[in-house]
């Protein structure tokens, strides 16, 4: 098989499970680490604490998604439901009146739609009705207005701020957990915004716990101010624990760091939290949230950091690996981070991936000078500054950059990772021997720049520019179903589950009917 001119060679996979992204002419990787951490025995992460349900989910049962991208290894890849021959030819319901925008991926569970507004409710929907079954209100939302009076912050483009980051359910309790932004009740003003982890009852409707979530250090000139931060990426569940992480505003101003903070599912005892260790900046921004390795160990990409010092490295545009506990245990970053963060070119504006079948990581993010660069890993092996990656550009000059997440899928021996670049999702094909990735193919037909996920047979993803839904064949980007949505919000996700294909939307959600 040729690849614009290039063999490609073949990686024989055990299954799908990961993330990932496109890629034009690869380069030879980067000079040898300049920071060296210490190597990492097998197990050093502990899968599970006593009393923890499992590291990861377990994939969905038919017709159900529970998480972001369908599991933990964050790989948008639906093995589950069935193939996908057409939709309906306009949206089957179209709930657009709920009280805020949807920004997180609609979750599918046992027949219900669960979805999470910036009003700071959550709504239960019959999945092939649209039809409201329920809805829990779990704060006040906060107005950009009341943001932007916190003391150095002129930022956001999300007005208003309620819940972002999309849910996780855990089907062993039948519960829910969202992490909202909220004004404390009768309080007005900046000083009494803060982040909530609340439990719902999927059986009661009722809230079951409800616990600050925000790092330590609050409203500390020289820490962070809770306002300029933003709860963006996913909530991940595995290890018996929820993690929440976070990132700034869009414009970056303010005083706020990157942050991983991590509760017990119950609800009871101590946060605990990793900071990326940067003067400011550092966000953990992309819609994925954390990706967590089989041993249960996490992986987390961050933006741009403030040093701009090679002699002062802060964390900025690295991949991090941390303990269940957020301790770290690695860290990686490209040899030309300082110019990463100089030119905010975050490489965390896509979180990472694994690669199906492999210990390989897959990351990418925003486009430099001469586009947008990838970089595959040994999950085992972050070695610093630099050392130990394959090196390749993602999207080309003038394609835009990674935004969000990426989606795989393994087709017989060939595995196959999908990009959000801005100028249209592109398709790459990975190889282990050597450790490389090449182009496989460039949307021919419209521009869906939002994370891609794989479902039915065909790859979905978001133009959030112009509003429509595209699925298209994964091994040639011909696009086989086009259709006009509602106006969408960035970086939004659709959603296939229970023999629908739901669109967020900044006023609510939409339900294609999918044919099979």
């Amino acid at each position: 098989m040729k690849l614009r001119g290039t063999t490609l060679r073949v990686l024989t996979s055990l299954g799908a499970g990961a993330v990932a992204l496109a890629i034009a002419t690869p380069t030879a990787s980067n000079a040898a680490s300049s920071l060296a951490m210490r190597p990492k025995a097998a197990g050093s992460g502990p899968a599970a604490t006593p009393g923890s349900r499992v590291a990861r989910l377990a994939r969905p049962a038919l017709g159900n998604l529970v998480t972001y991208d369908y599991d933990n290894a964050r790989s948008g890849d639906d093995t589950t439901d069935a193939r996908i021959a057409a939709l309906a030819s306009s949206a089957t319901w179209d709930d657009n009146n709920l009280d805020g925008a949807v920004y997180g991926e609609p979750l599918i569970y046992n027949s219900r739609a669960y979805v999470a507004t910036e009003g700071d409710t959550l709504y239960a929907l019959a999945a092939r009705s649209g039809r409201v079954l329920w809805q829990v209100q779990v704060g006040s939302p906060v107005s950009l207005s009341v943001v932007n009076t916190t003391p150095g912050e002129r930022c956001g483009n999300i007005n208003l701020l309620g819940i972002t980051g999309t849910p996780v359910i855990d089907p062993s309790s039948n519960e829910i957990f969202v992490a909202a932004e909220v004004e404390l009740p009768g309080k007005a003003g900046w000083p009494f915004v803060r982040h909530e982890l609340i439990a719902i009852s999927l059986t009661t409707q009722r809230v079951l716990w409800r616990r600050d979530a925000d790092p330590p250090g609050a409203n500390n000139p020289a820490i962070y101010y809770i306002p300029a931060e933003l709860q963006r990426p996913a909530l991940t569940l595995a290890n018996g624990r929820i993690y929440v992480a976070y990132g700034g505003m869009y414009g970056d101003c303010g005083q706020y760091h990157g942050y991983v903070v991590e509760s017990p599912e119950t609800g009871k005892g101590a946060l605990q939290s990793y900071e990326v260790p940067t003067k400011r900046e550092g966000a953990i921004w992309e819609t994925n949230g954390a990706l967590v390795a089989p041993n249960g160990d996490l992986f987390v990409a961050t933006g741009n950091g403030s040093s701009n010092s090679a002699a002062s490295f802060d964390q900025g545009n690295s991949v991090v690996e941390l303990s269940p506990t957020l301790h770290l245990l690695g860290v990686w970053a490209p040899s030309n981070w300082v110019q990463l963060n100089d030119a905010d070119w975050d490489l965390g504006s896509g979180g990472p991936i694994q690669v199906p079948g492999t210990d390989l990581l897959f990351v990418a993010g925003k486009p430099t000078s001469n586009g947008s660069y990838g970089y595959l890993l040994g999950e085992n092996k972050l070695r610093g500054i630099g050392g130990g990656a394959f090196r390749g550009l993602v999207c080309s000059p003038g394609a835009g950059g990674v935004y969000g997440a990426d989606a795989s899928e393994v087709r017989g021996s060939i595995t196959l990772l999908f990009a959000p670049c801005g100028s249209g999702t592109e398709a790459i094909a990975v190889t282990t021997a050597p450790m490389s990735f090449q182009q496989l193919w460039s949307a021919p037909s419209g521009a869906p720049n939002g994370p891609p996920i794989v479902a039915g047979g065909l790859l979905w993803a978001l133009n959030w520019n112009d509003g429509h839904l595209y699925g298209m064949s994964p091994t040639t980007g011909v696009v086989r179903i086009e259709r006009p949505t509602d106006p969408l919000v960035h970086f939004a996700t659709p959603a296939v589950g229970d023999k629908m294909l739901l669109v967020p939307t900044a006023h609510g959600v939409e339900g294609f009917r999918a044919i099979s």
